[in-house]
C-alpha cells in the first residue's frame, strides 16, 4: 500500500524545481539600475531574469553571480536559488554539494518559504535526519504547499523511522487532492484506504480535513507573485 501511494504521488508531483515565476524584459533596466544601487531584491530578480532568459539573454553563470550576490546582500530568495544550483542545478558551474543547498536553502526555510522548507525536508531526510526532514515538511504542508501535503500523507504511511498513522494519510492525502487536478487512481486509492479504517479512525480524519486552514508566509506570497513582486519593488523605490 505504501508503494502505491508513493506511486501515486510521484505521478503529479513536479521536482524540487526551485522555480518561480520571472520579471519581463520592460523591467529589466530599471531592475538593474536598483542592482547598482545594491538592492537585494532586485538583485534576486535579475538573476532570474538571467536564468530564465526574460529579457535578457539566458546565462546561468550570470544568474549564479547574481543569485550569490542577492544571498551576499541578505536576499533569502536568492539563499534559495542559491541553494538550487547546488542541488543539481549547477549547469557545470559548481558542483552537486547537499551541504551547501541544504546550507542556503535553510535560510529561506527558516524565513519562512515553503518551497525551501519543503527541500530542506528532503535533503534532511537524504542524510537519515527524519525527525528533521518531517519537522520541516510539516511547515510547508500547513502553508498549503499541495507537494508537502502529498509527501506528508506519504511518510505517514509507514516511511521508514515514521510510524504509521492512517488518520494523517487519509486526511492529508484528501487535502493534496482537493488542491491538484486529482486522477481516478488517486481518488480509488484513497476510497480503498478509507474503508480499511475503523469509524473512529475516519472521523479524525474528516476533522482534521474540516478544520485545516493554510497558511501561507509573506516570503511564499512574495515568491509566487513572481513579476508583480518585481513592479511592488520598482513602486516601493520610485
Amino acid at each position: 500500500m505504501q508503494k502505491r501511494l508513493i506511486a501515486l504521488v510521484t505521478a503529479v508531483l513536479l521536482l524540487p524545481g526551485c522555480a518561480n515565476a520571472q520579471p519581463t524584459d520592460d523591467l529589466i533596466p530599471a531592475l538593474e539600475q536598483l542592482a547598482i544601487e545594491g538592492n537585494p531584491e532586485a538583485v534576486y530578480h535579475i538573476g532570474m531574469a538571467y536564468q530564465t532568459g526574460a529579457g535578457v539573454g539566458r546565462d546561468a553563470a550570470k544568474a549564479l553571480e547574481a543569485f550569490r550576490r542577492a544571498a551576499d546582500l541578505g536576499d533569502v530568495l536568492g539563499s534559495y536559488k542559491l541553494g538550487c544550483f547546488y542541488d543539481g542545478q549547477g549547469e557545470g558551474l559548481v558542483p552537486n554539494d547537499p551541504e551547501l543547498a541544504l546550507q542556503h536553502k535553510l535560510v529561506a526555510a527558516e524565513a519562512g518559504y515553503a518551497l525551501a522548507q519543503q527541500d530542506v525536508a528532503a535533503l534532511y531526510a537524504a542524510k537519515g535526519e527524519i525527525g528533521k526532514a518531517v519537522e520541516w515538511l510539516e511547515r510547508a504542508m500547513l502553508q498549503g504547499w499541495a507537494d508537502a501535503l502529498a509527501t506528508y500523507a506519504s511518510v505517514h504511511n509507514g516511511a521508514e523511522g515514521v510510524e504509521p498513522d492512517p488518520v494523517r494519510t487519509a486526511a492529508y492525502f484528501r487535502l493534496f487532492l482537493a488542491r491538484t487536478e486529482a486522477s481516478e487512481d488517486q481518488r480509488a486509492w484513497l476510497d480503498e484506504f478509507e474503508e480499511k479504517m475503523s469509524p473512529e479512525q475516519q472521523r479524525r480524519a474528516a476533522e482534521i480535513v474540516r478544520t485545516y486552514q493554510p497558511a501561507p508566509t509573506p516570503i511564499t506570497l512574495k515568491a509566487l507573485a513572481g513579476q508583480r513582486a518585481a513592479l511592488e519593488l520598482l513602486a516601493r523605490a520610485s
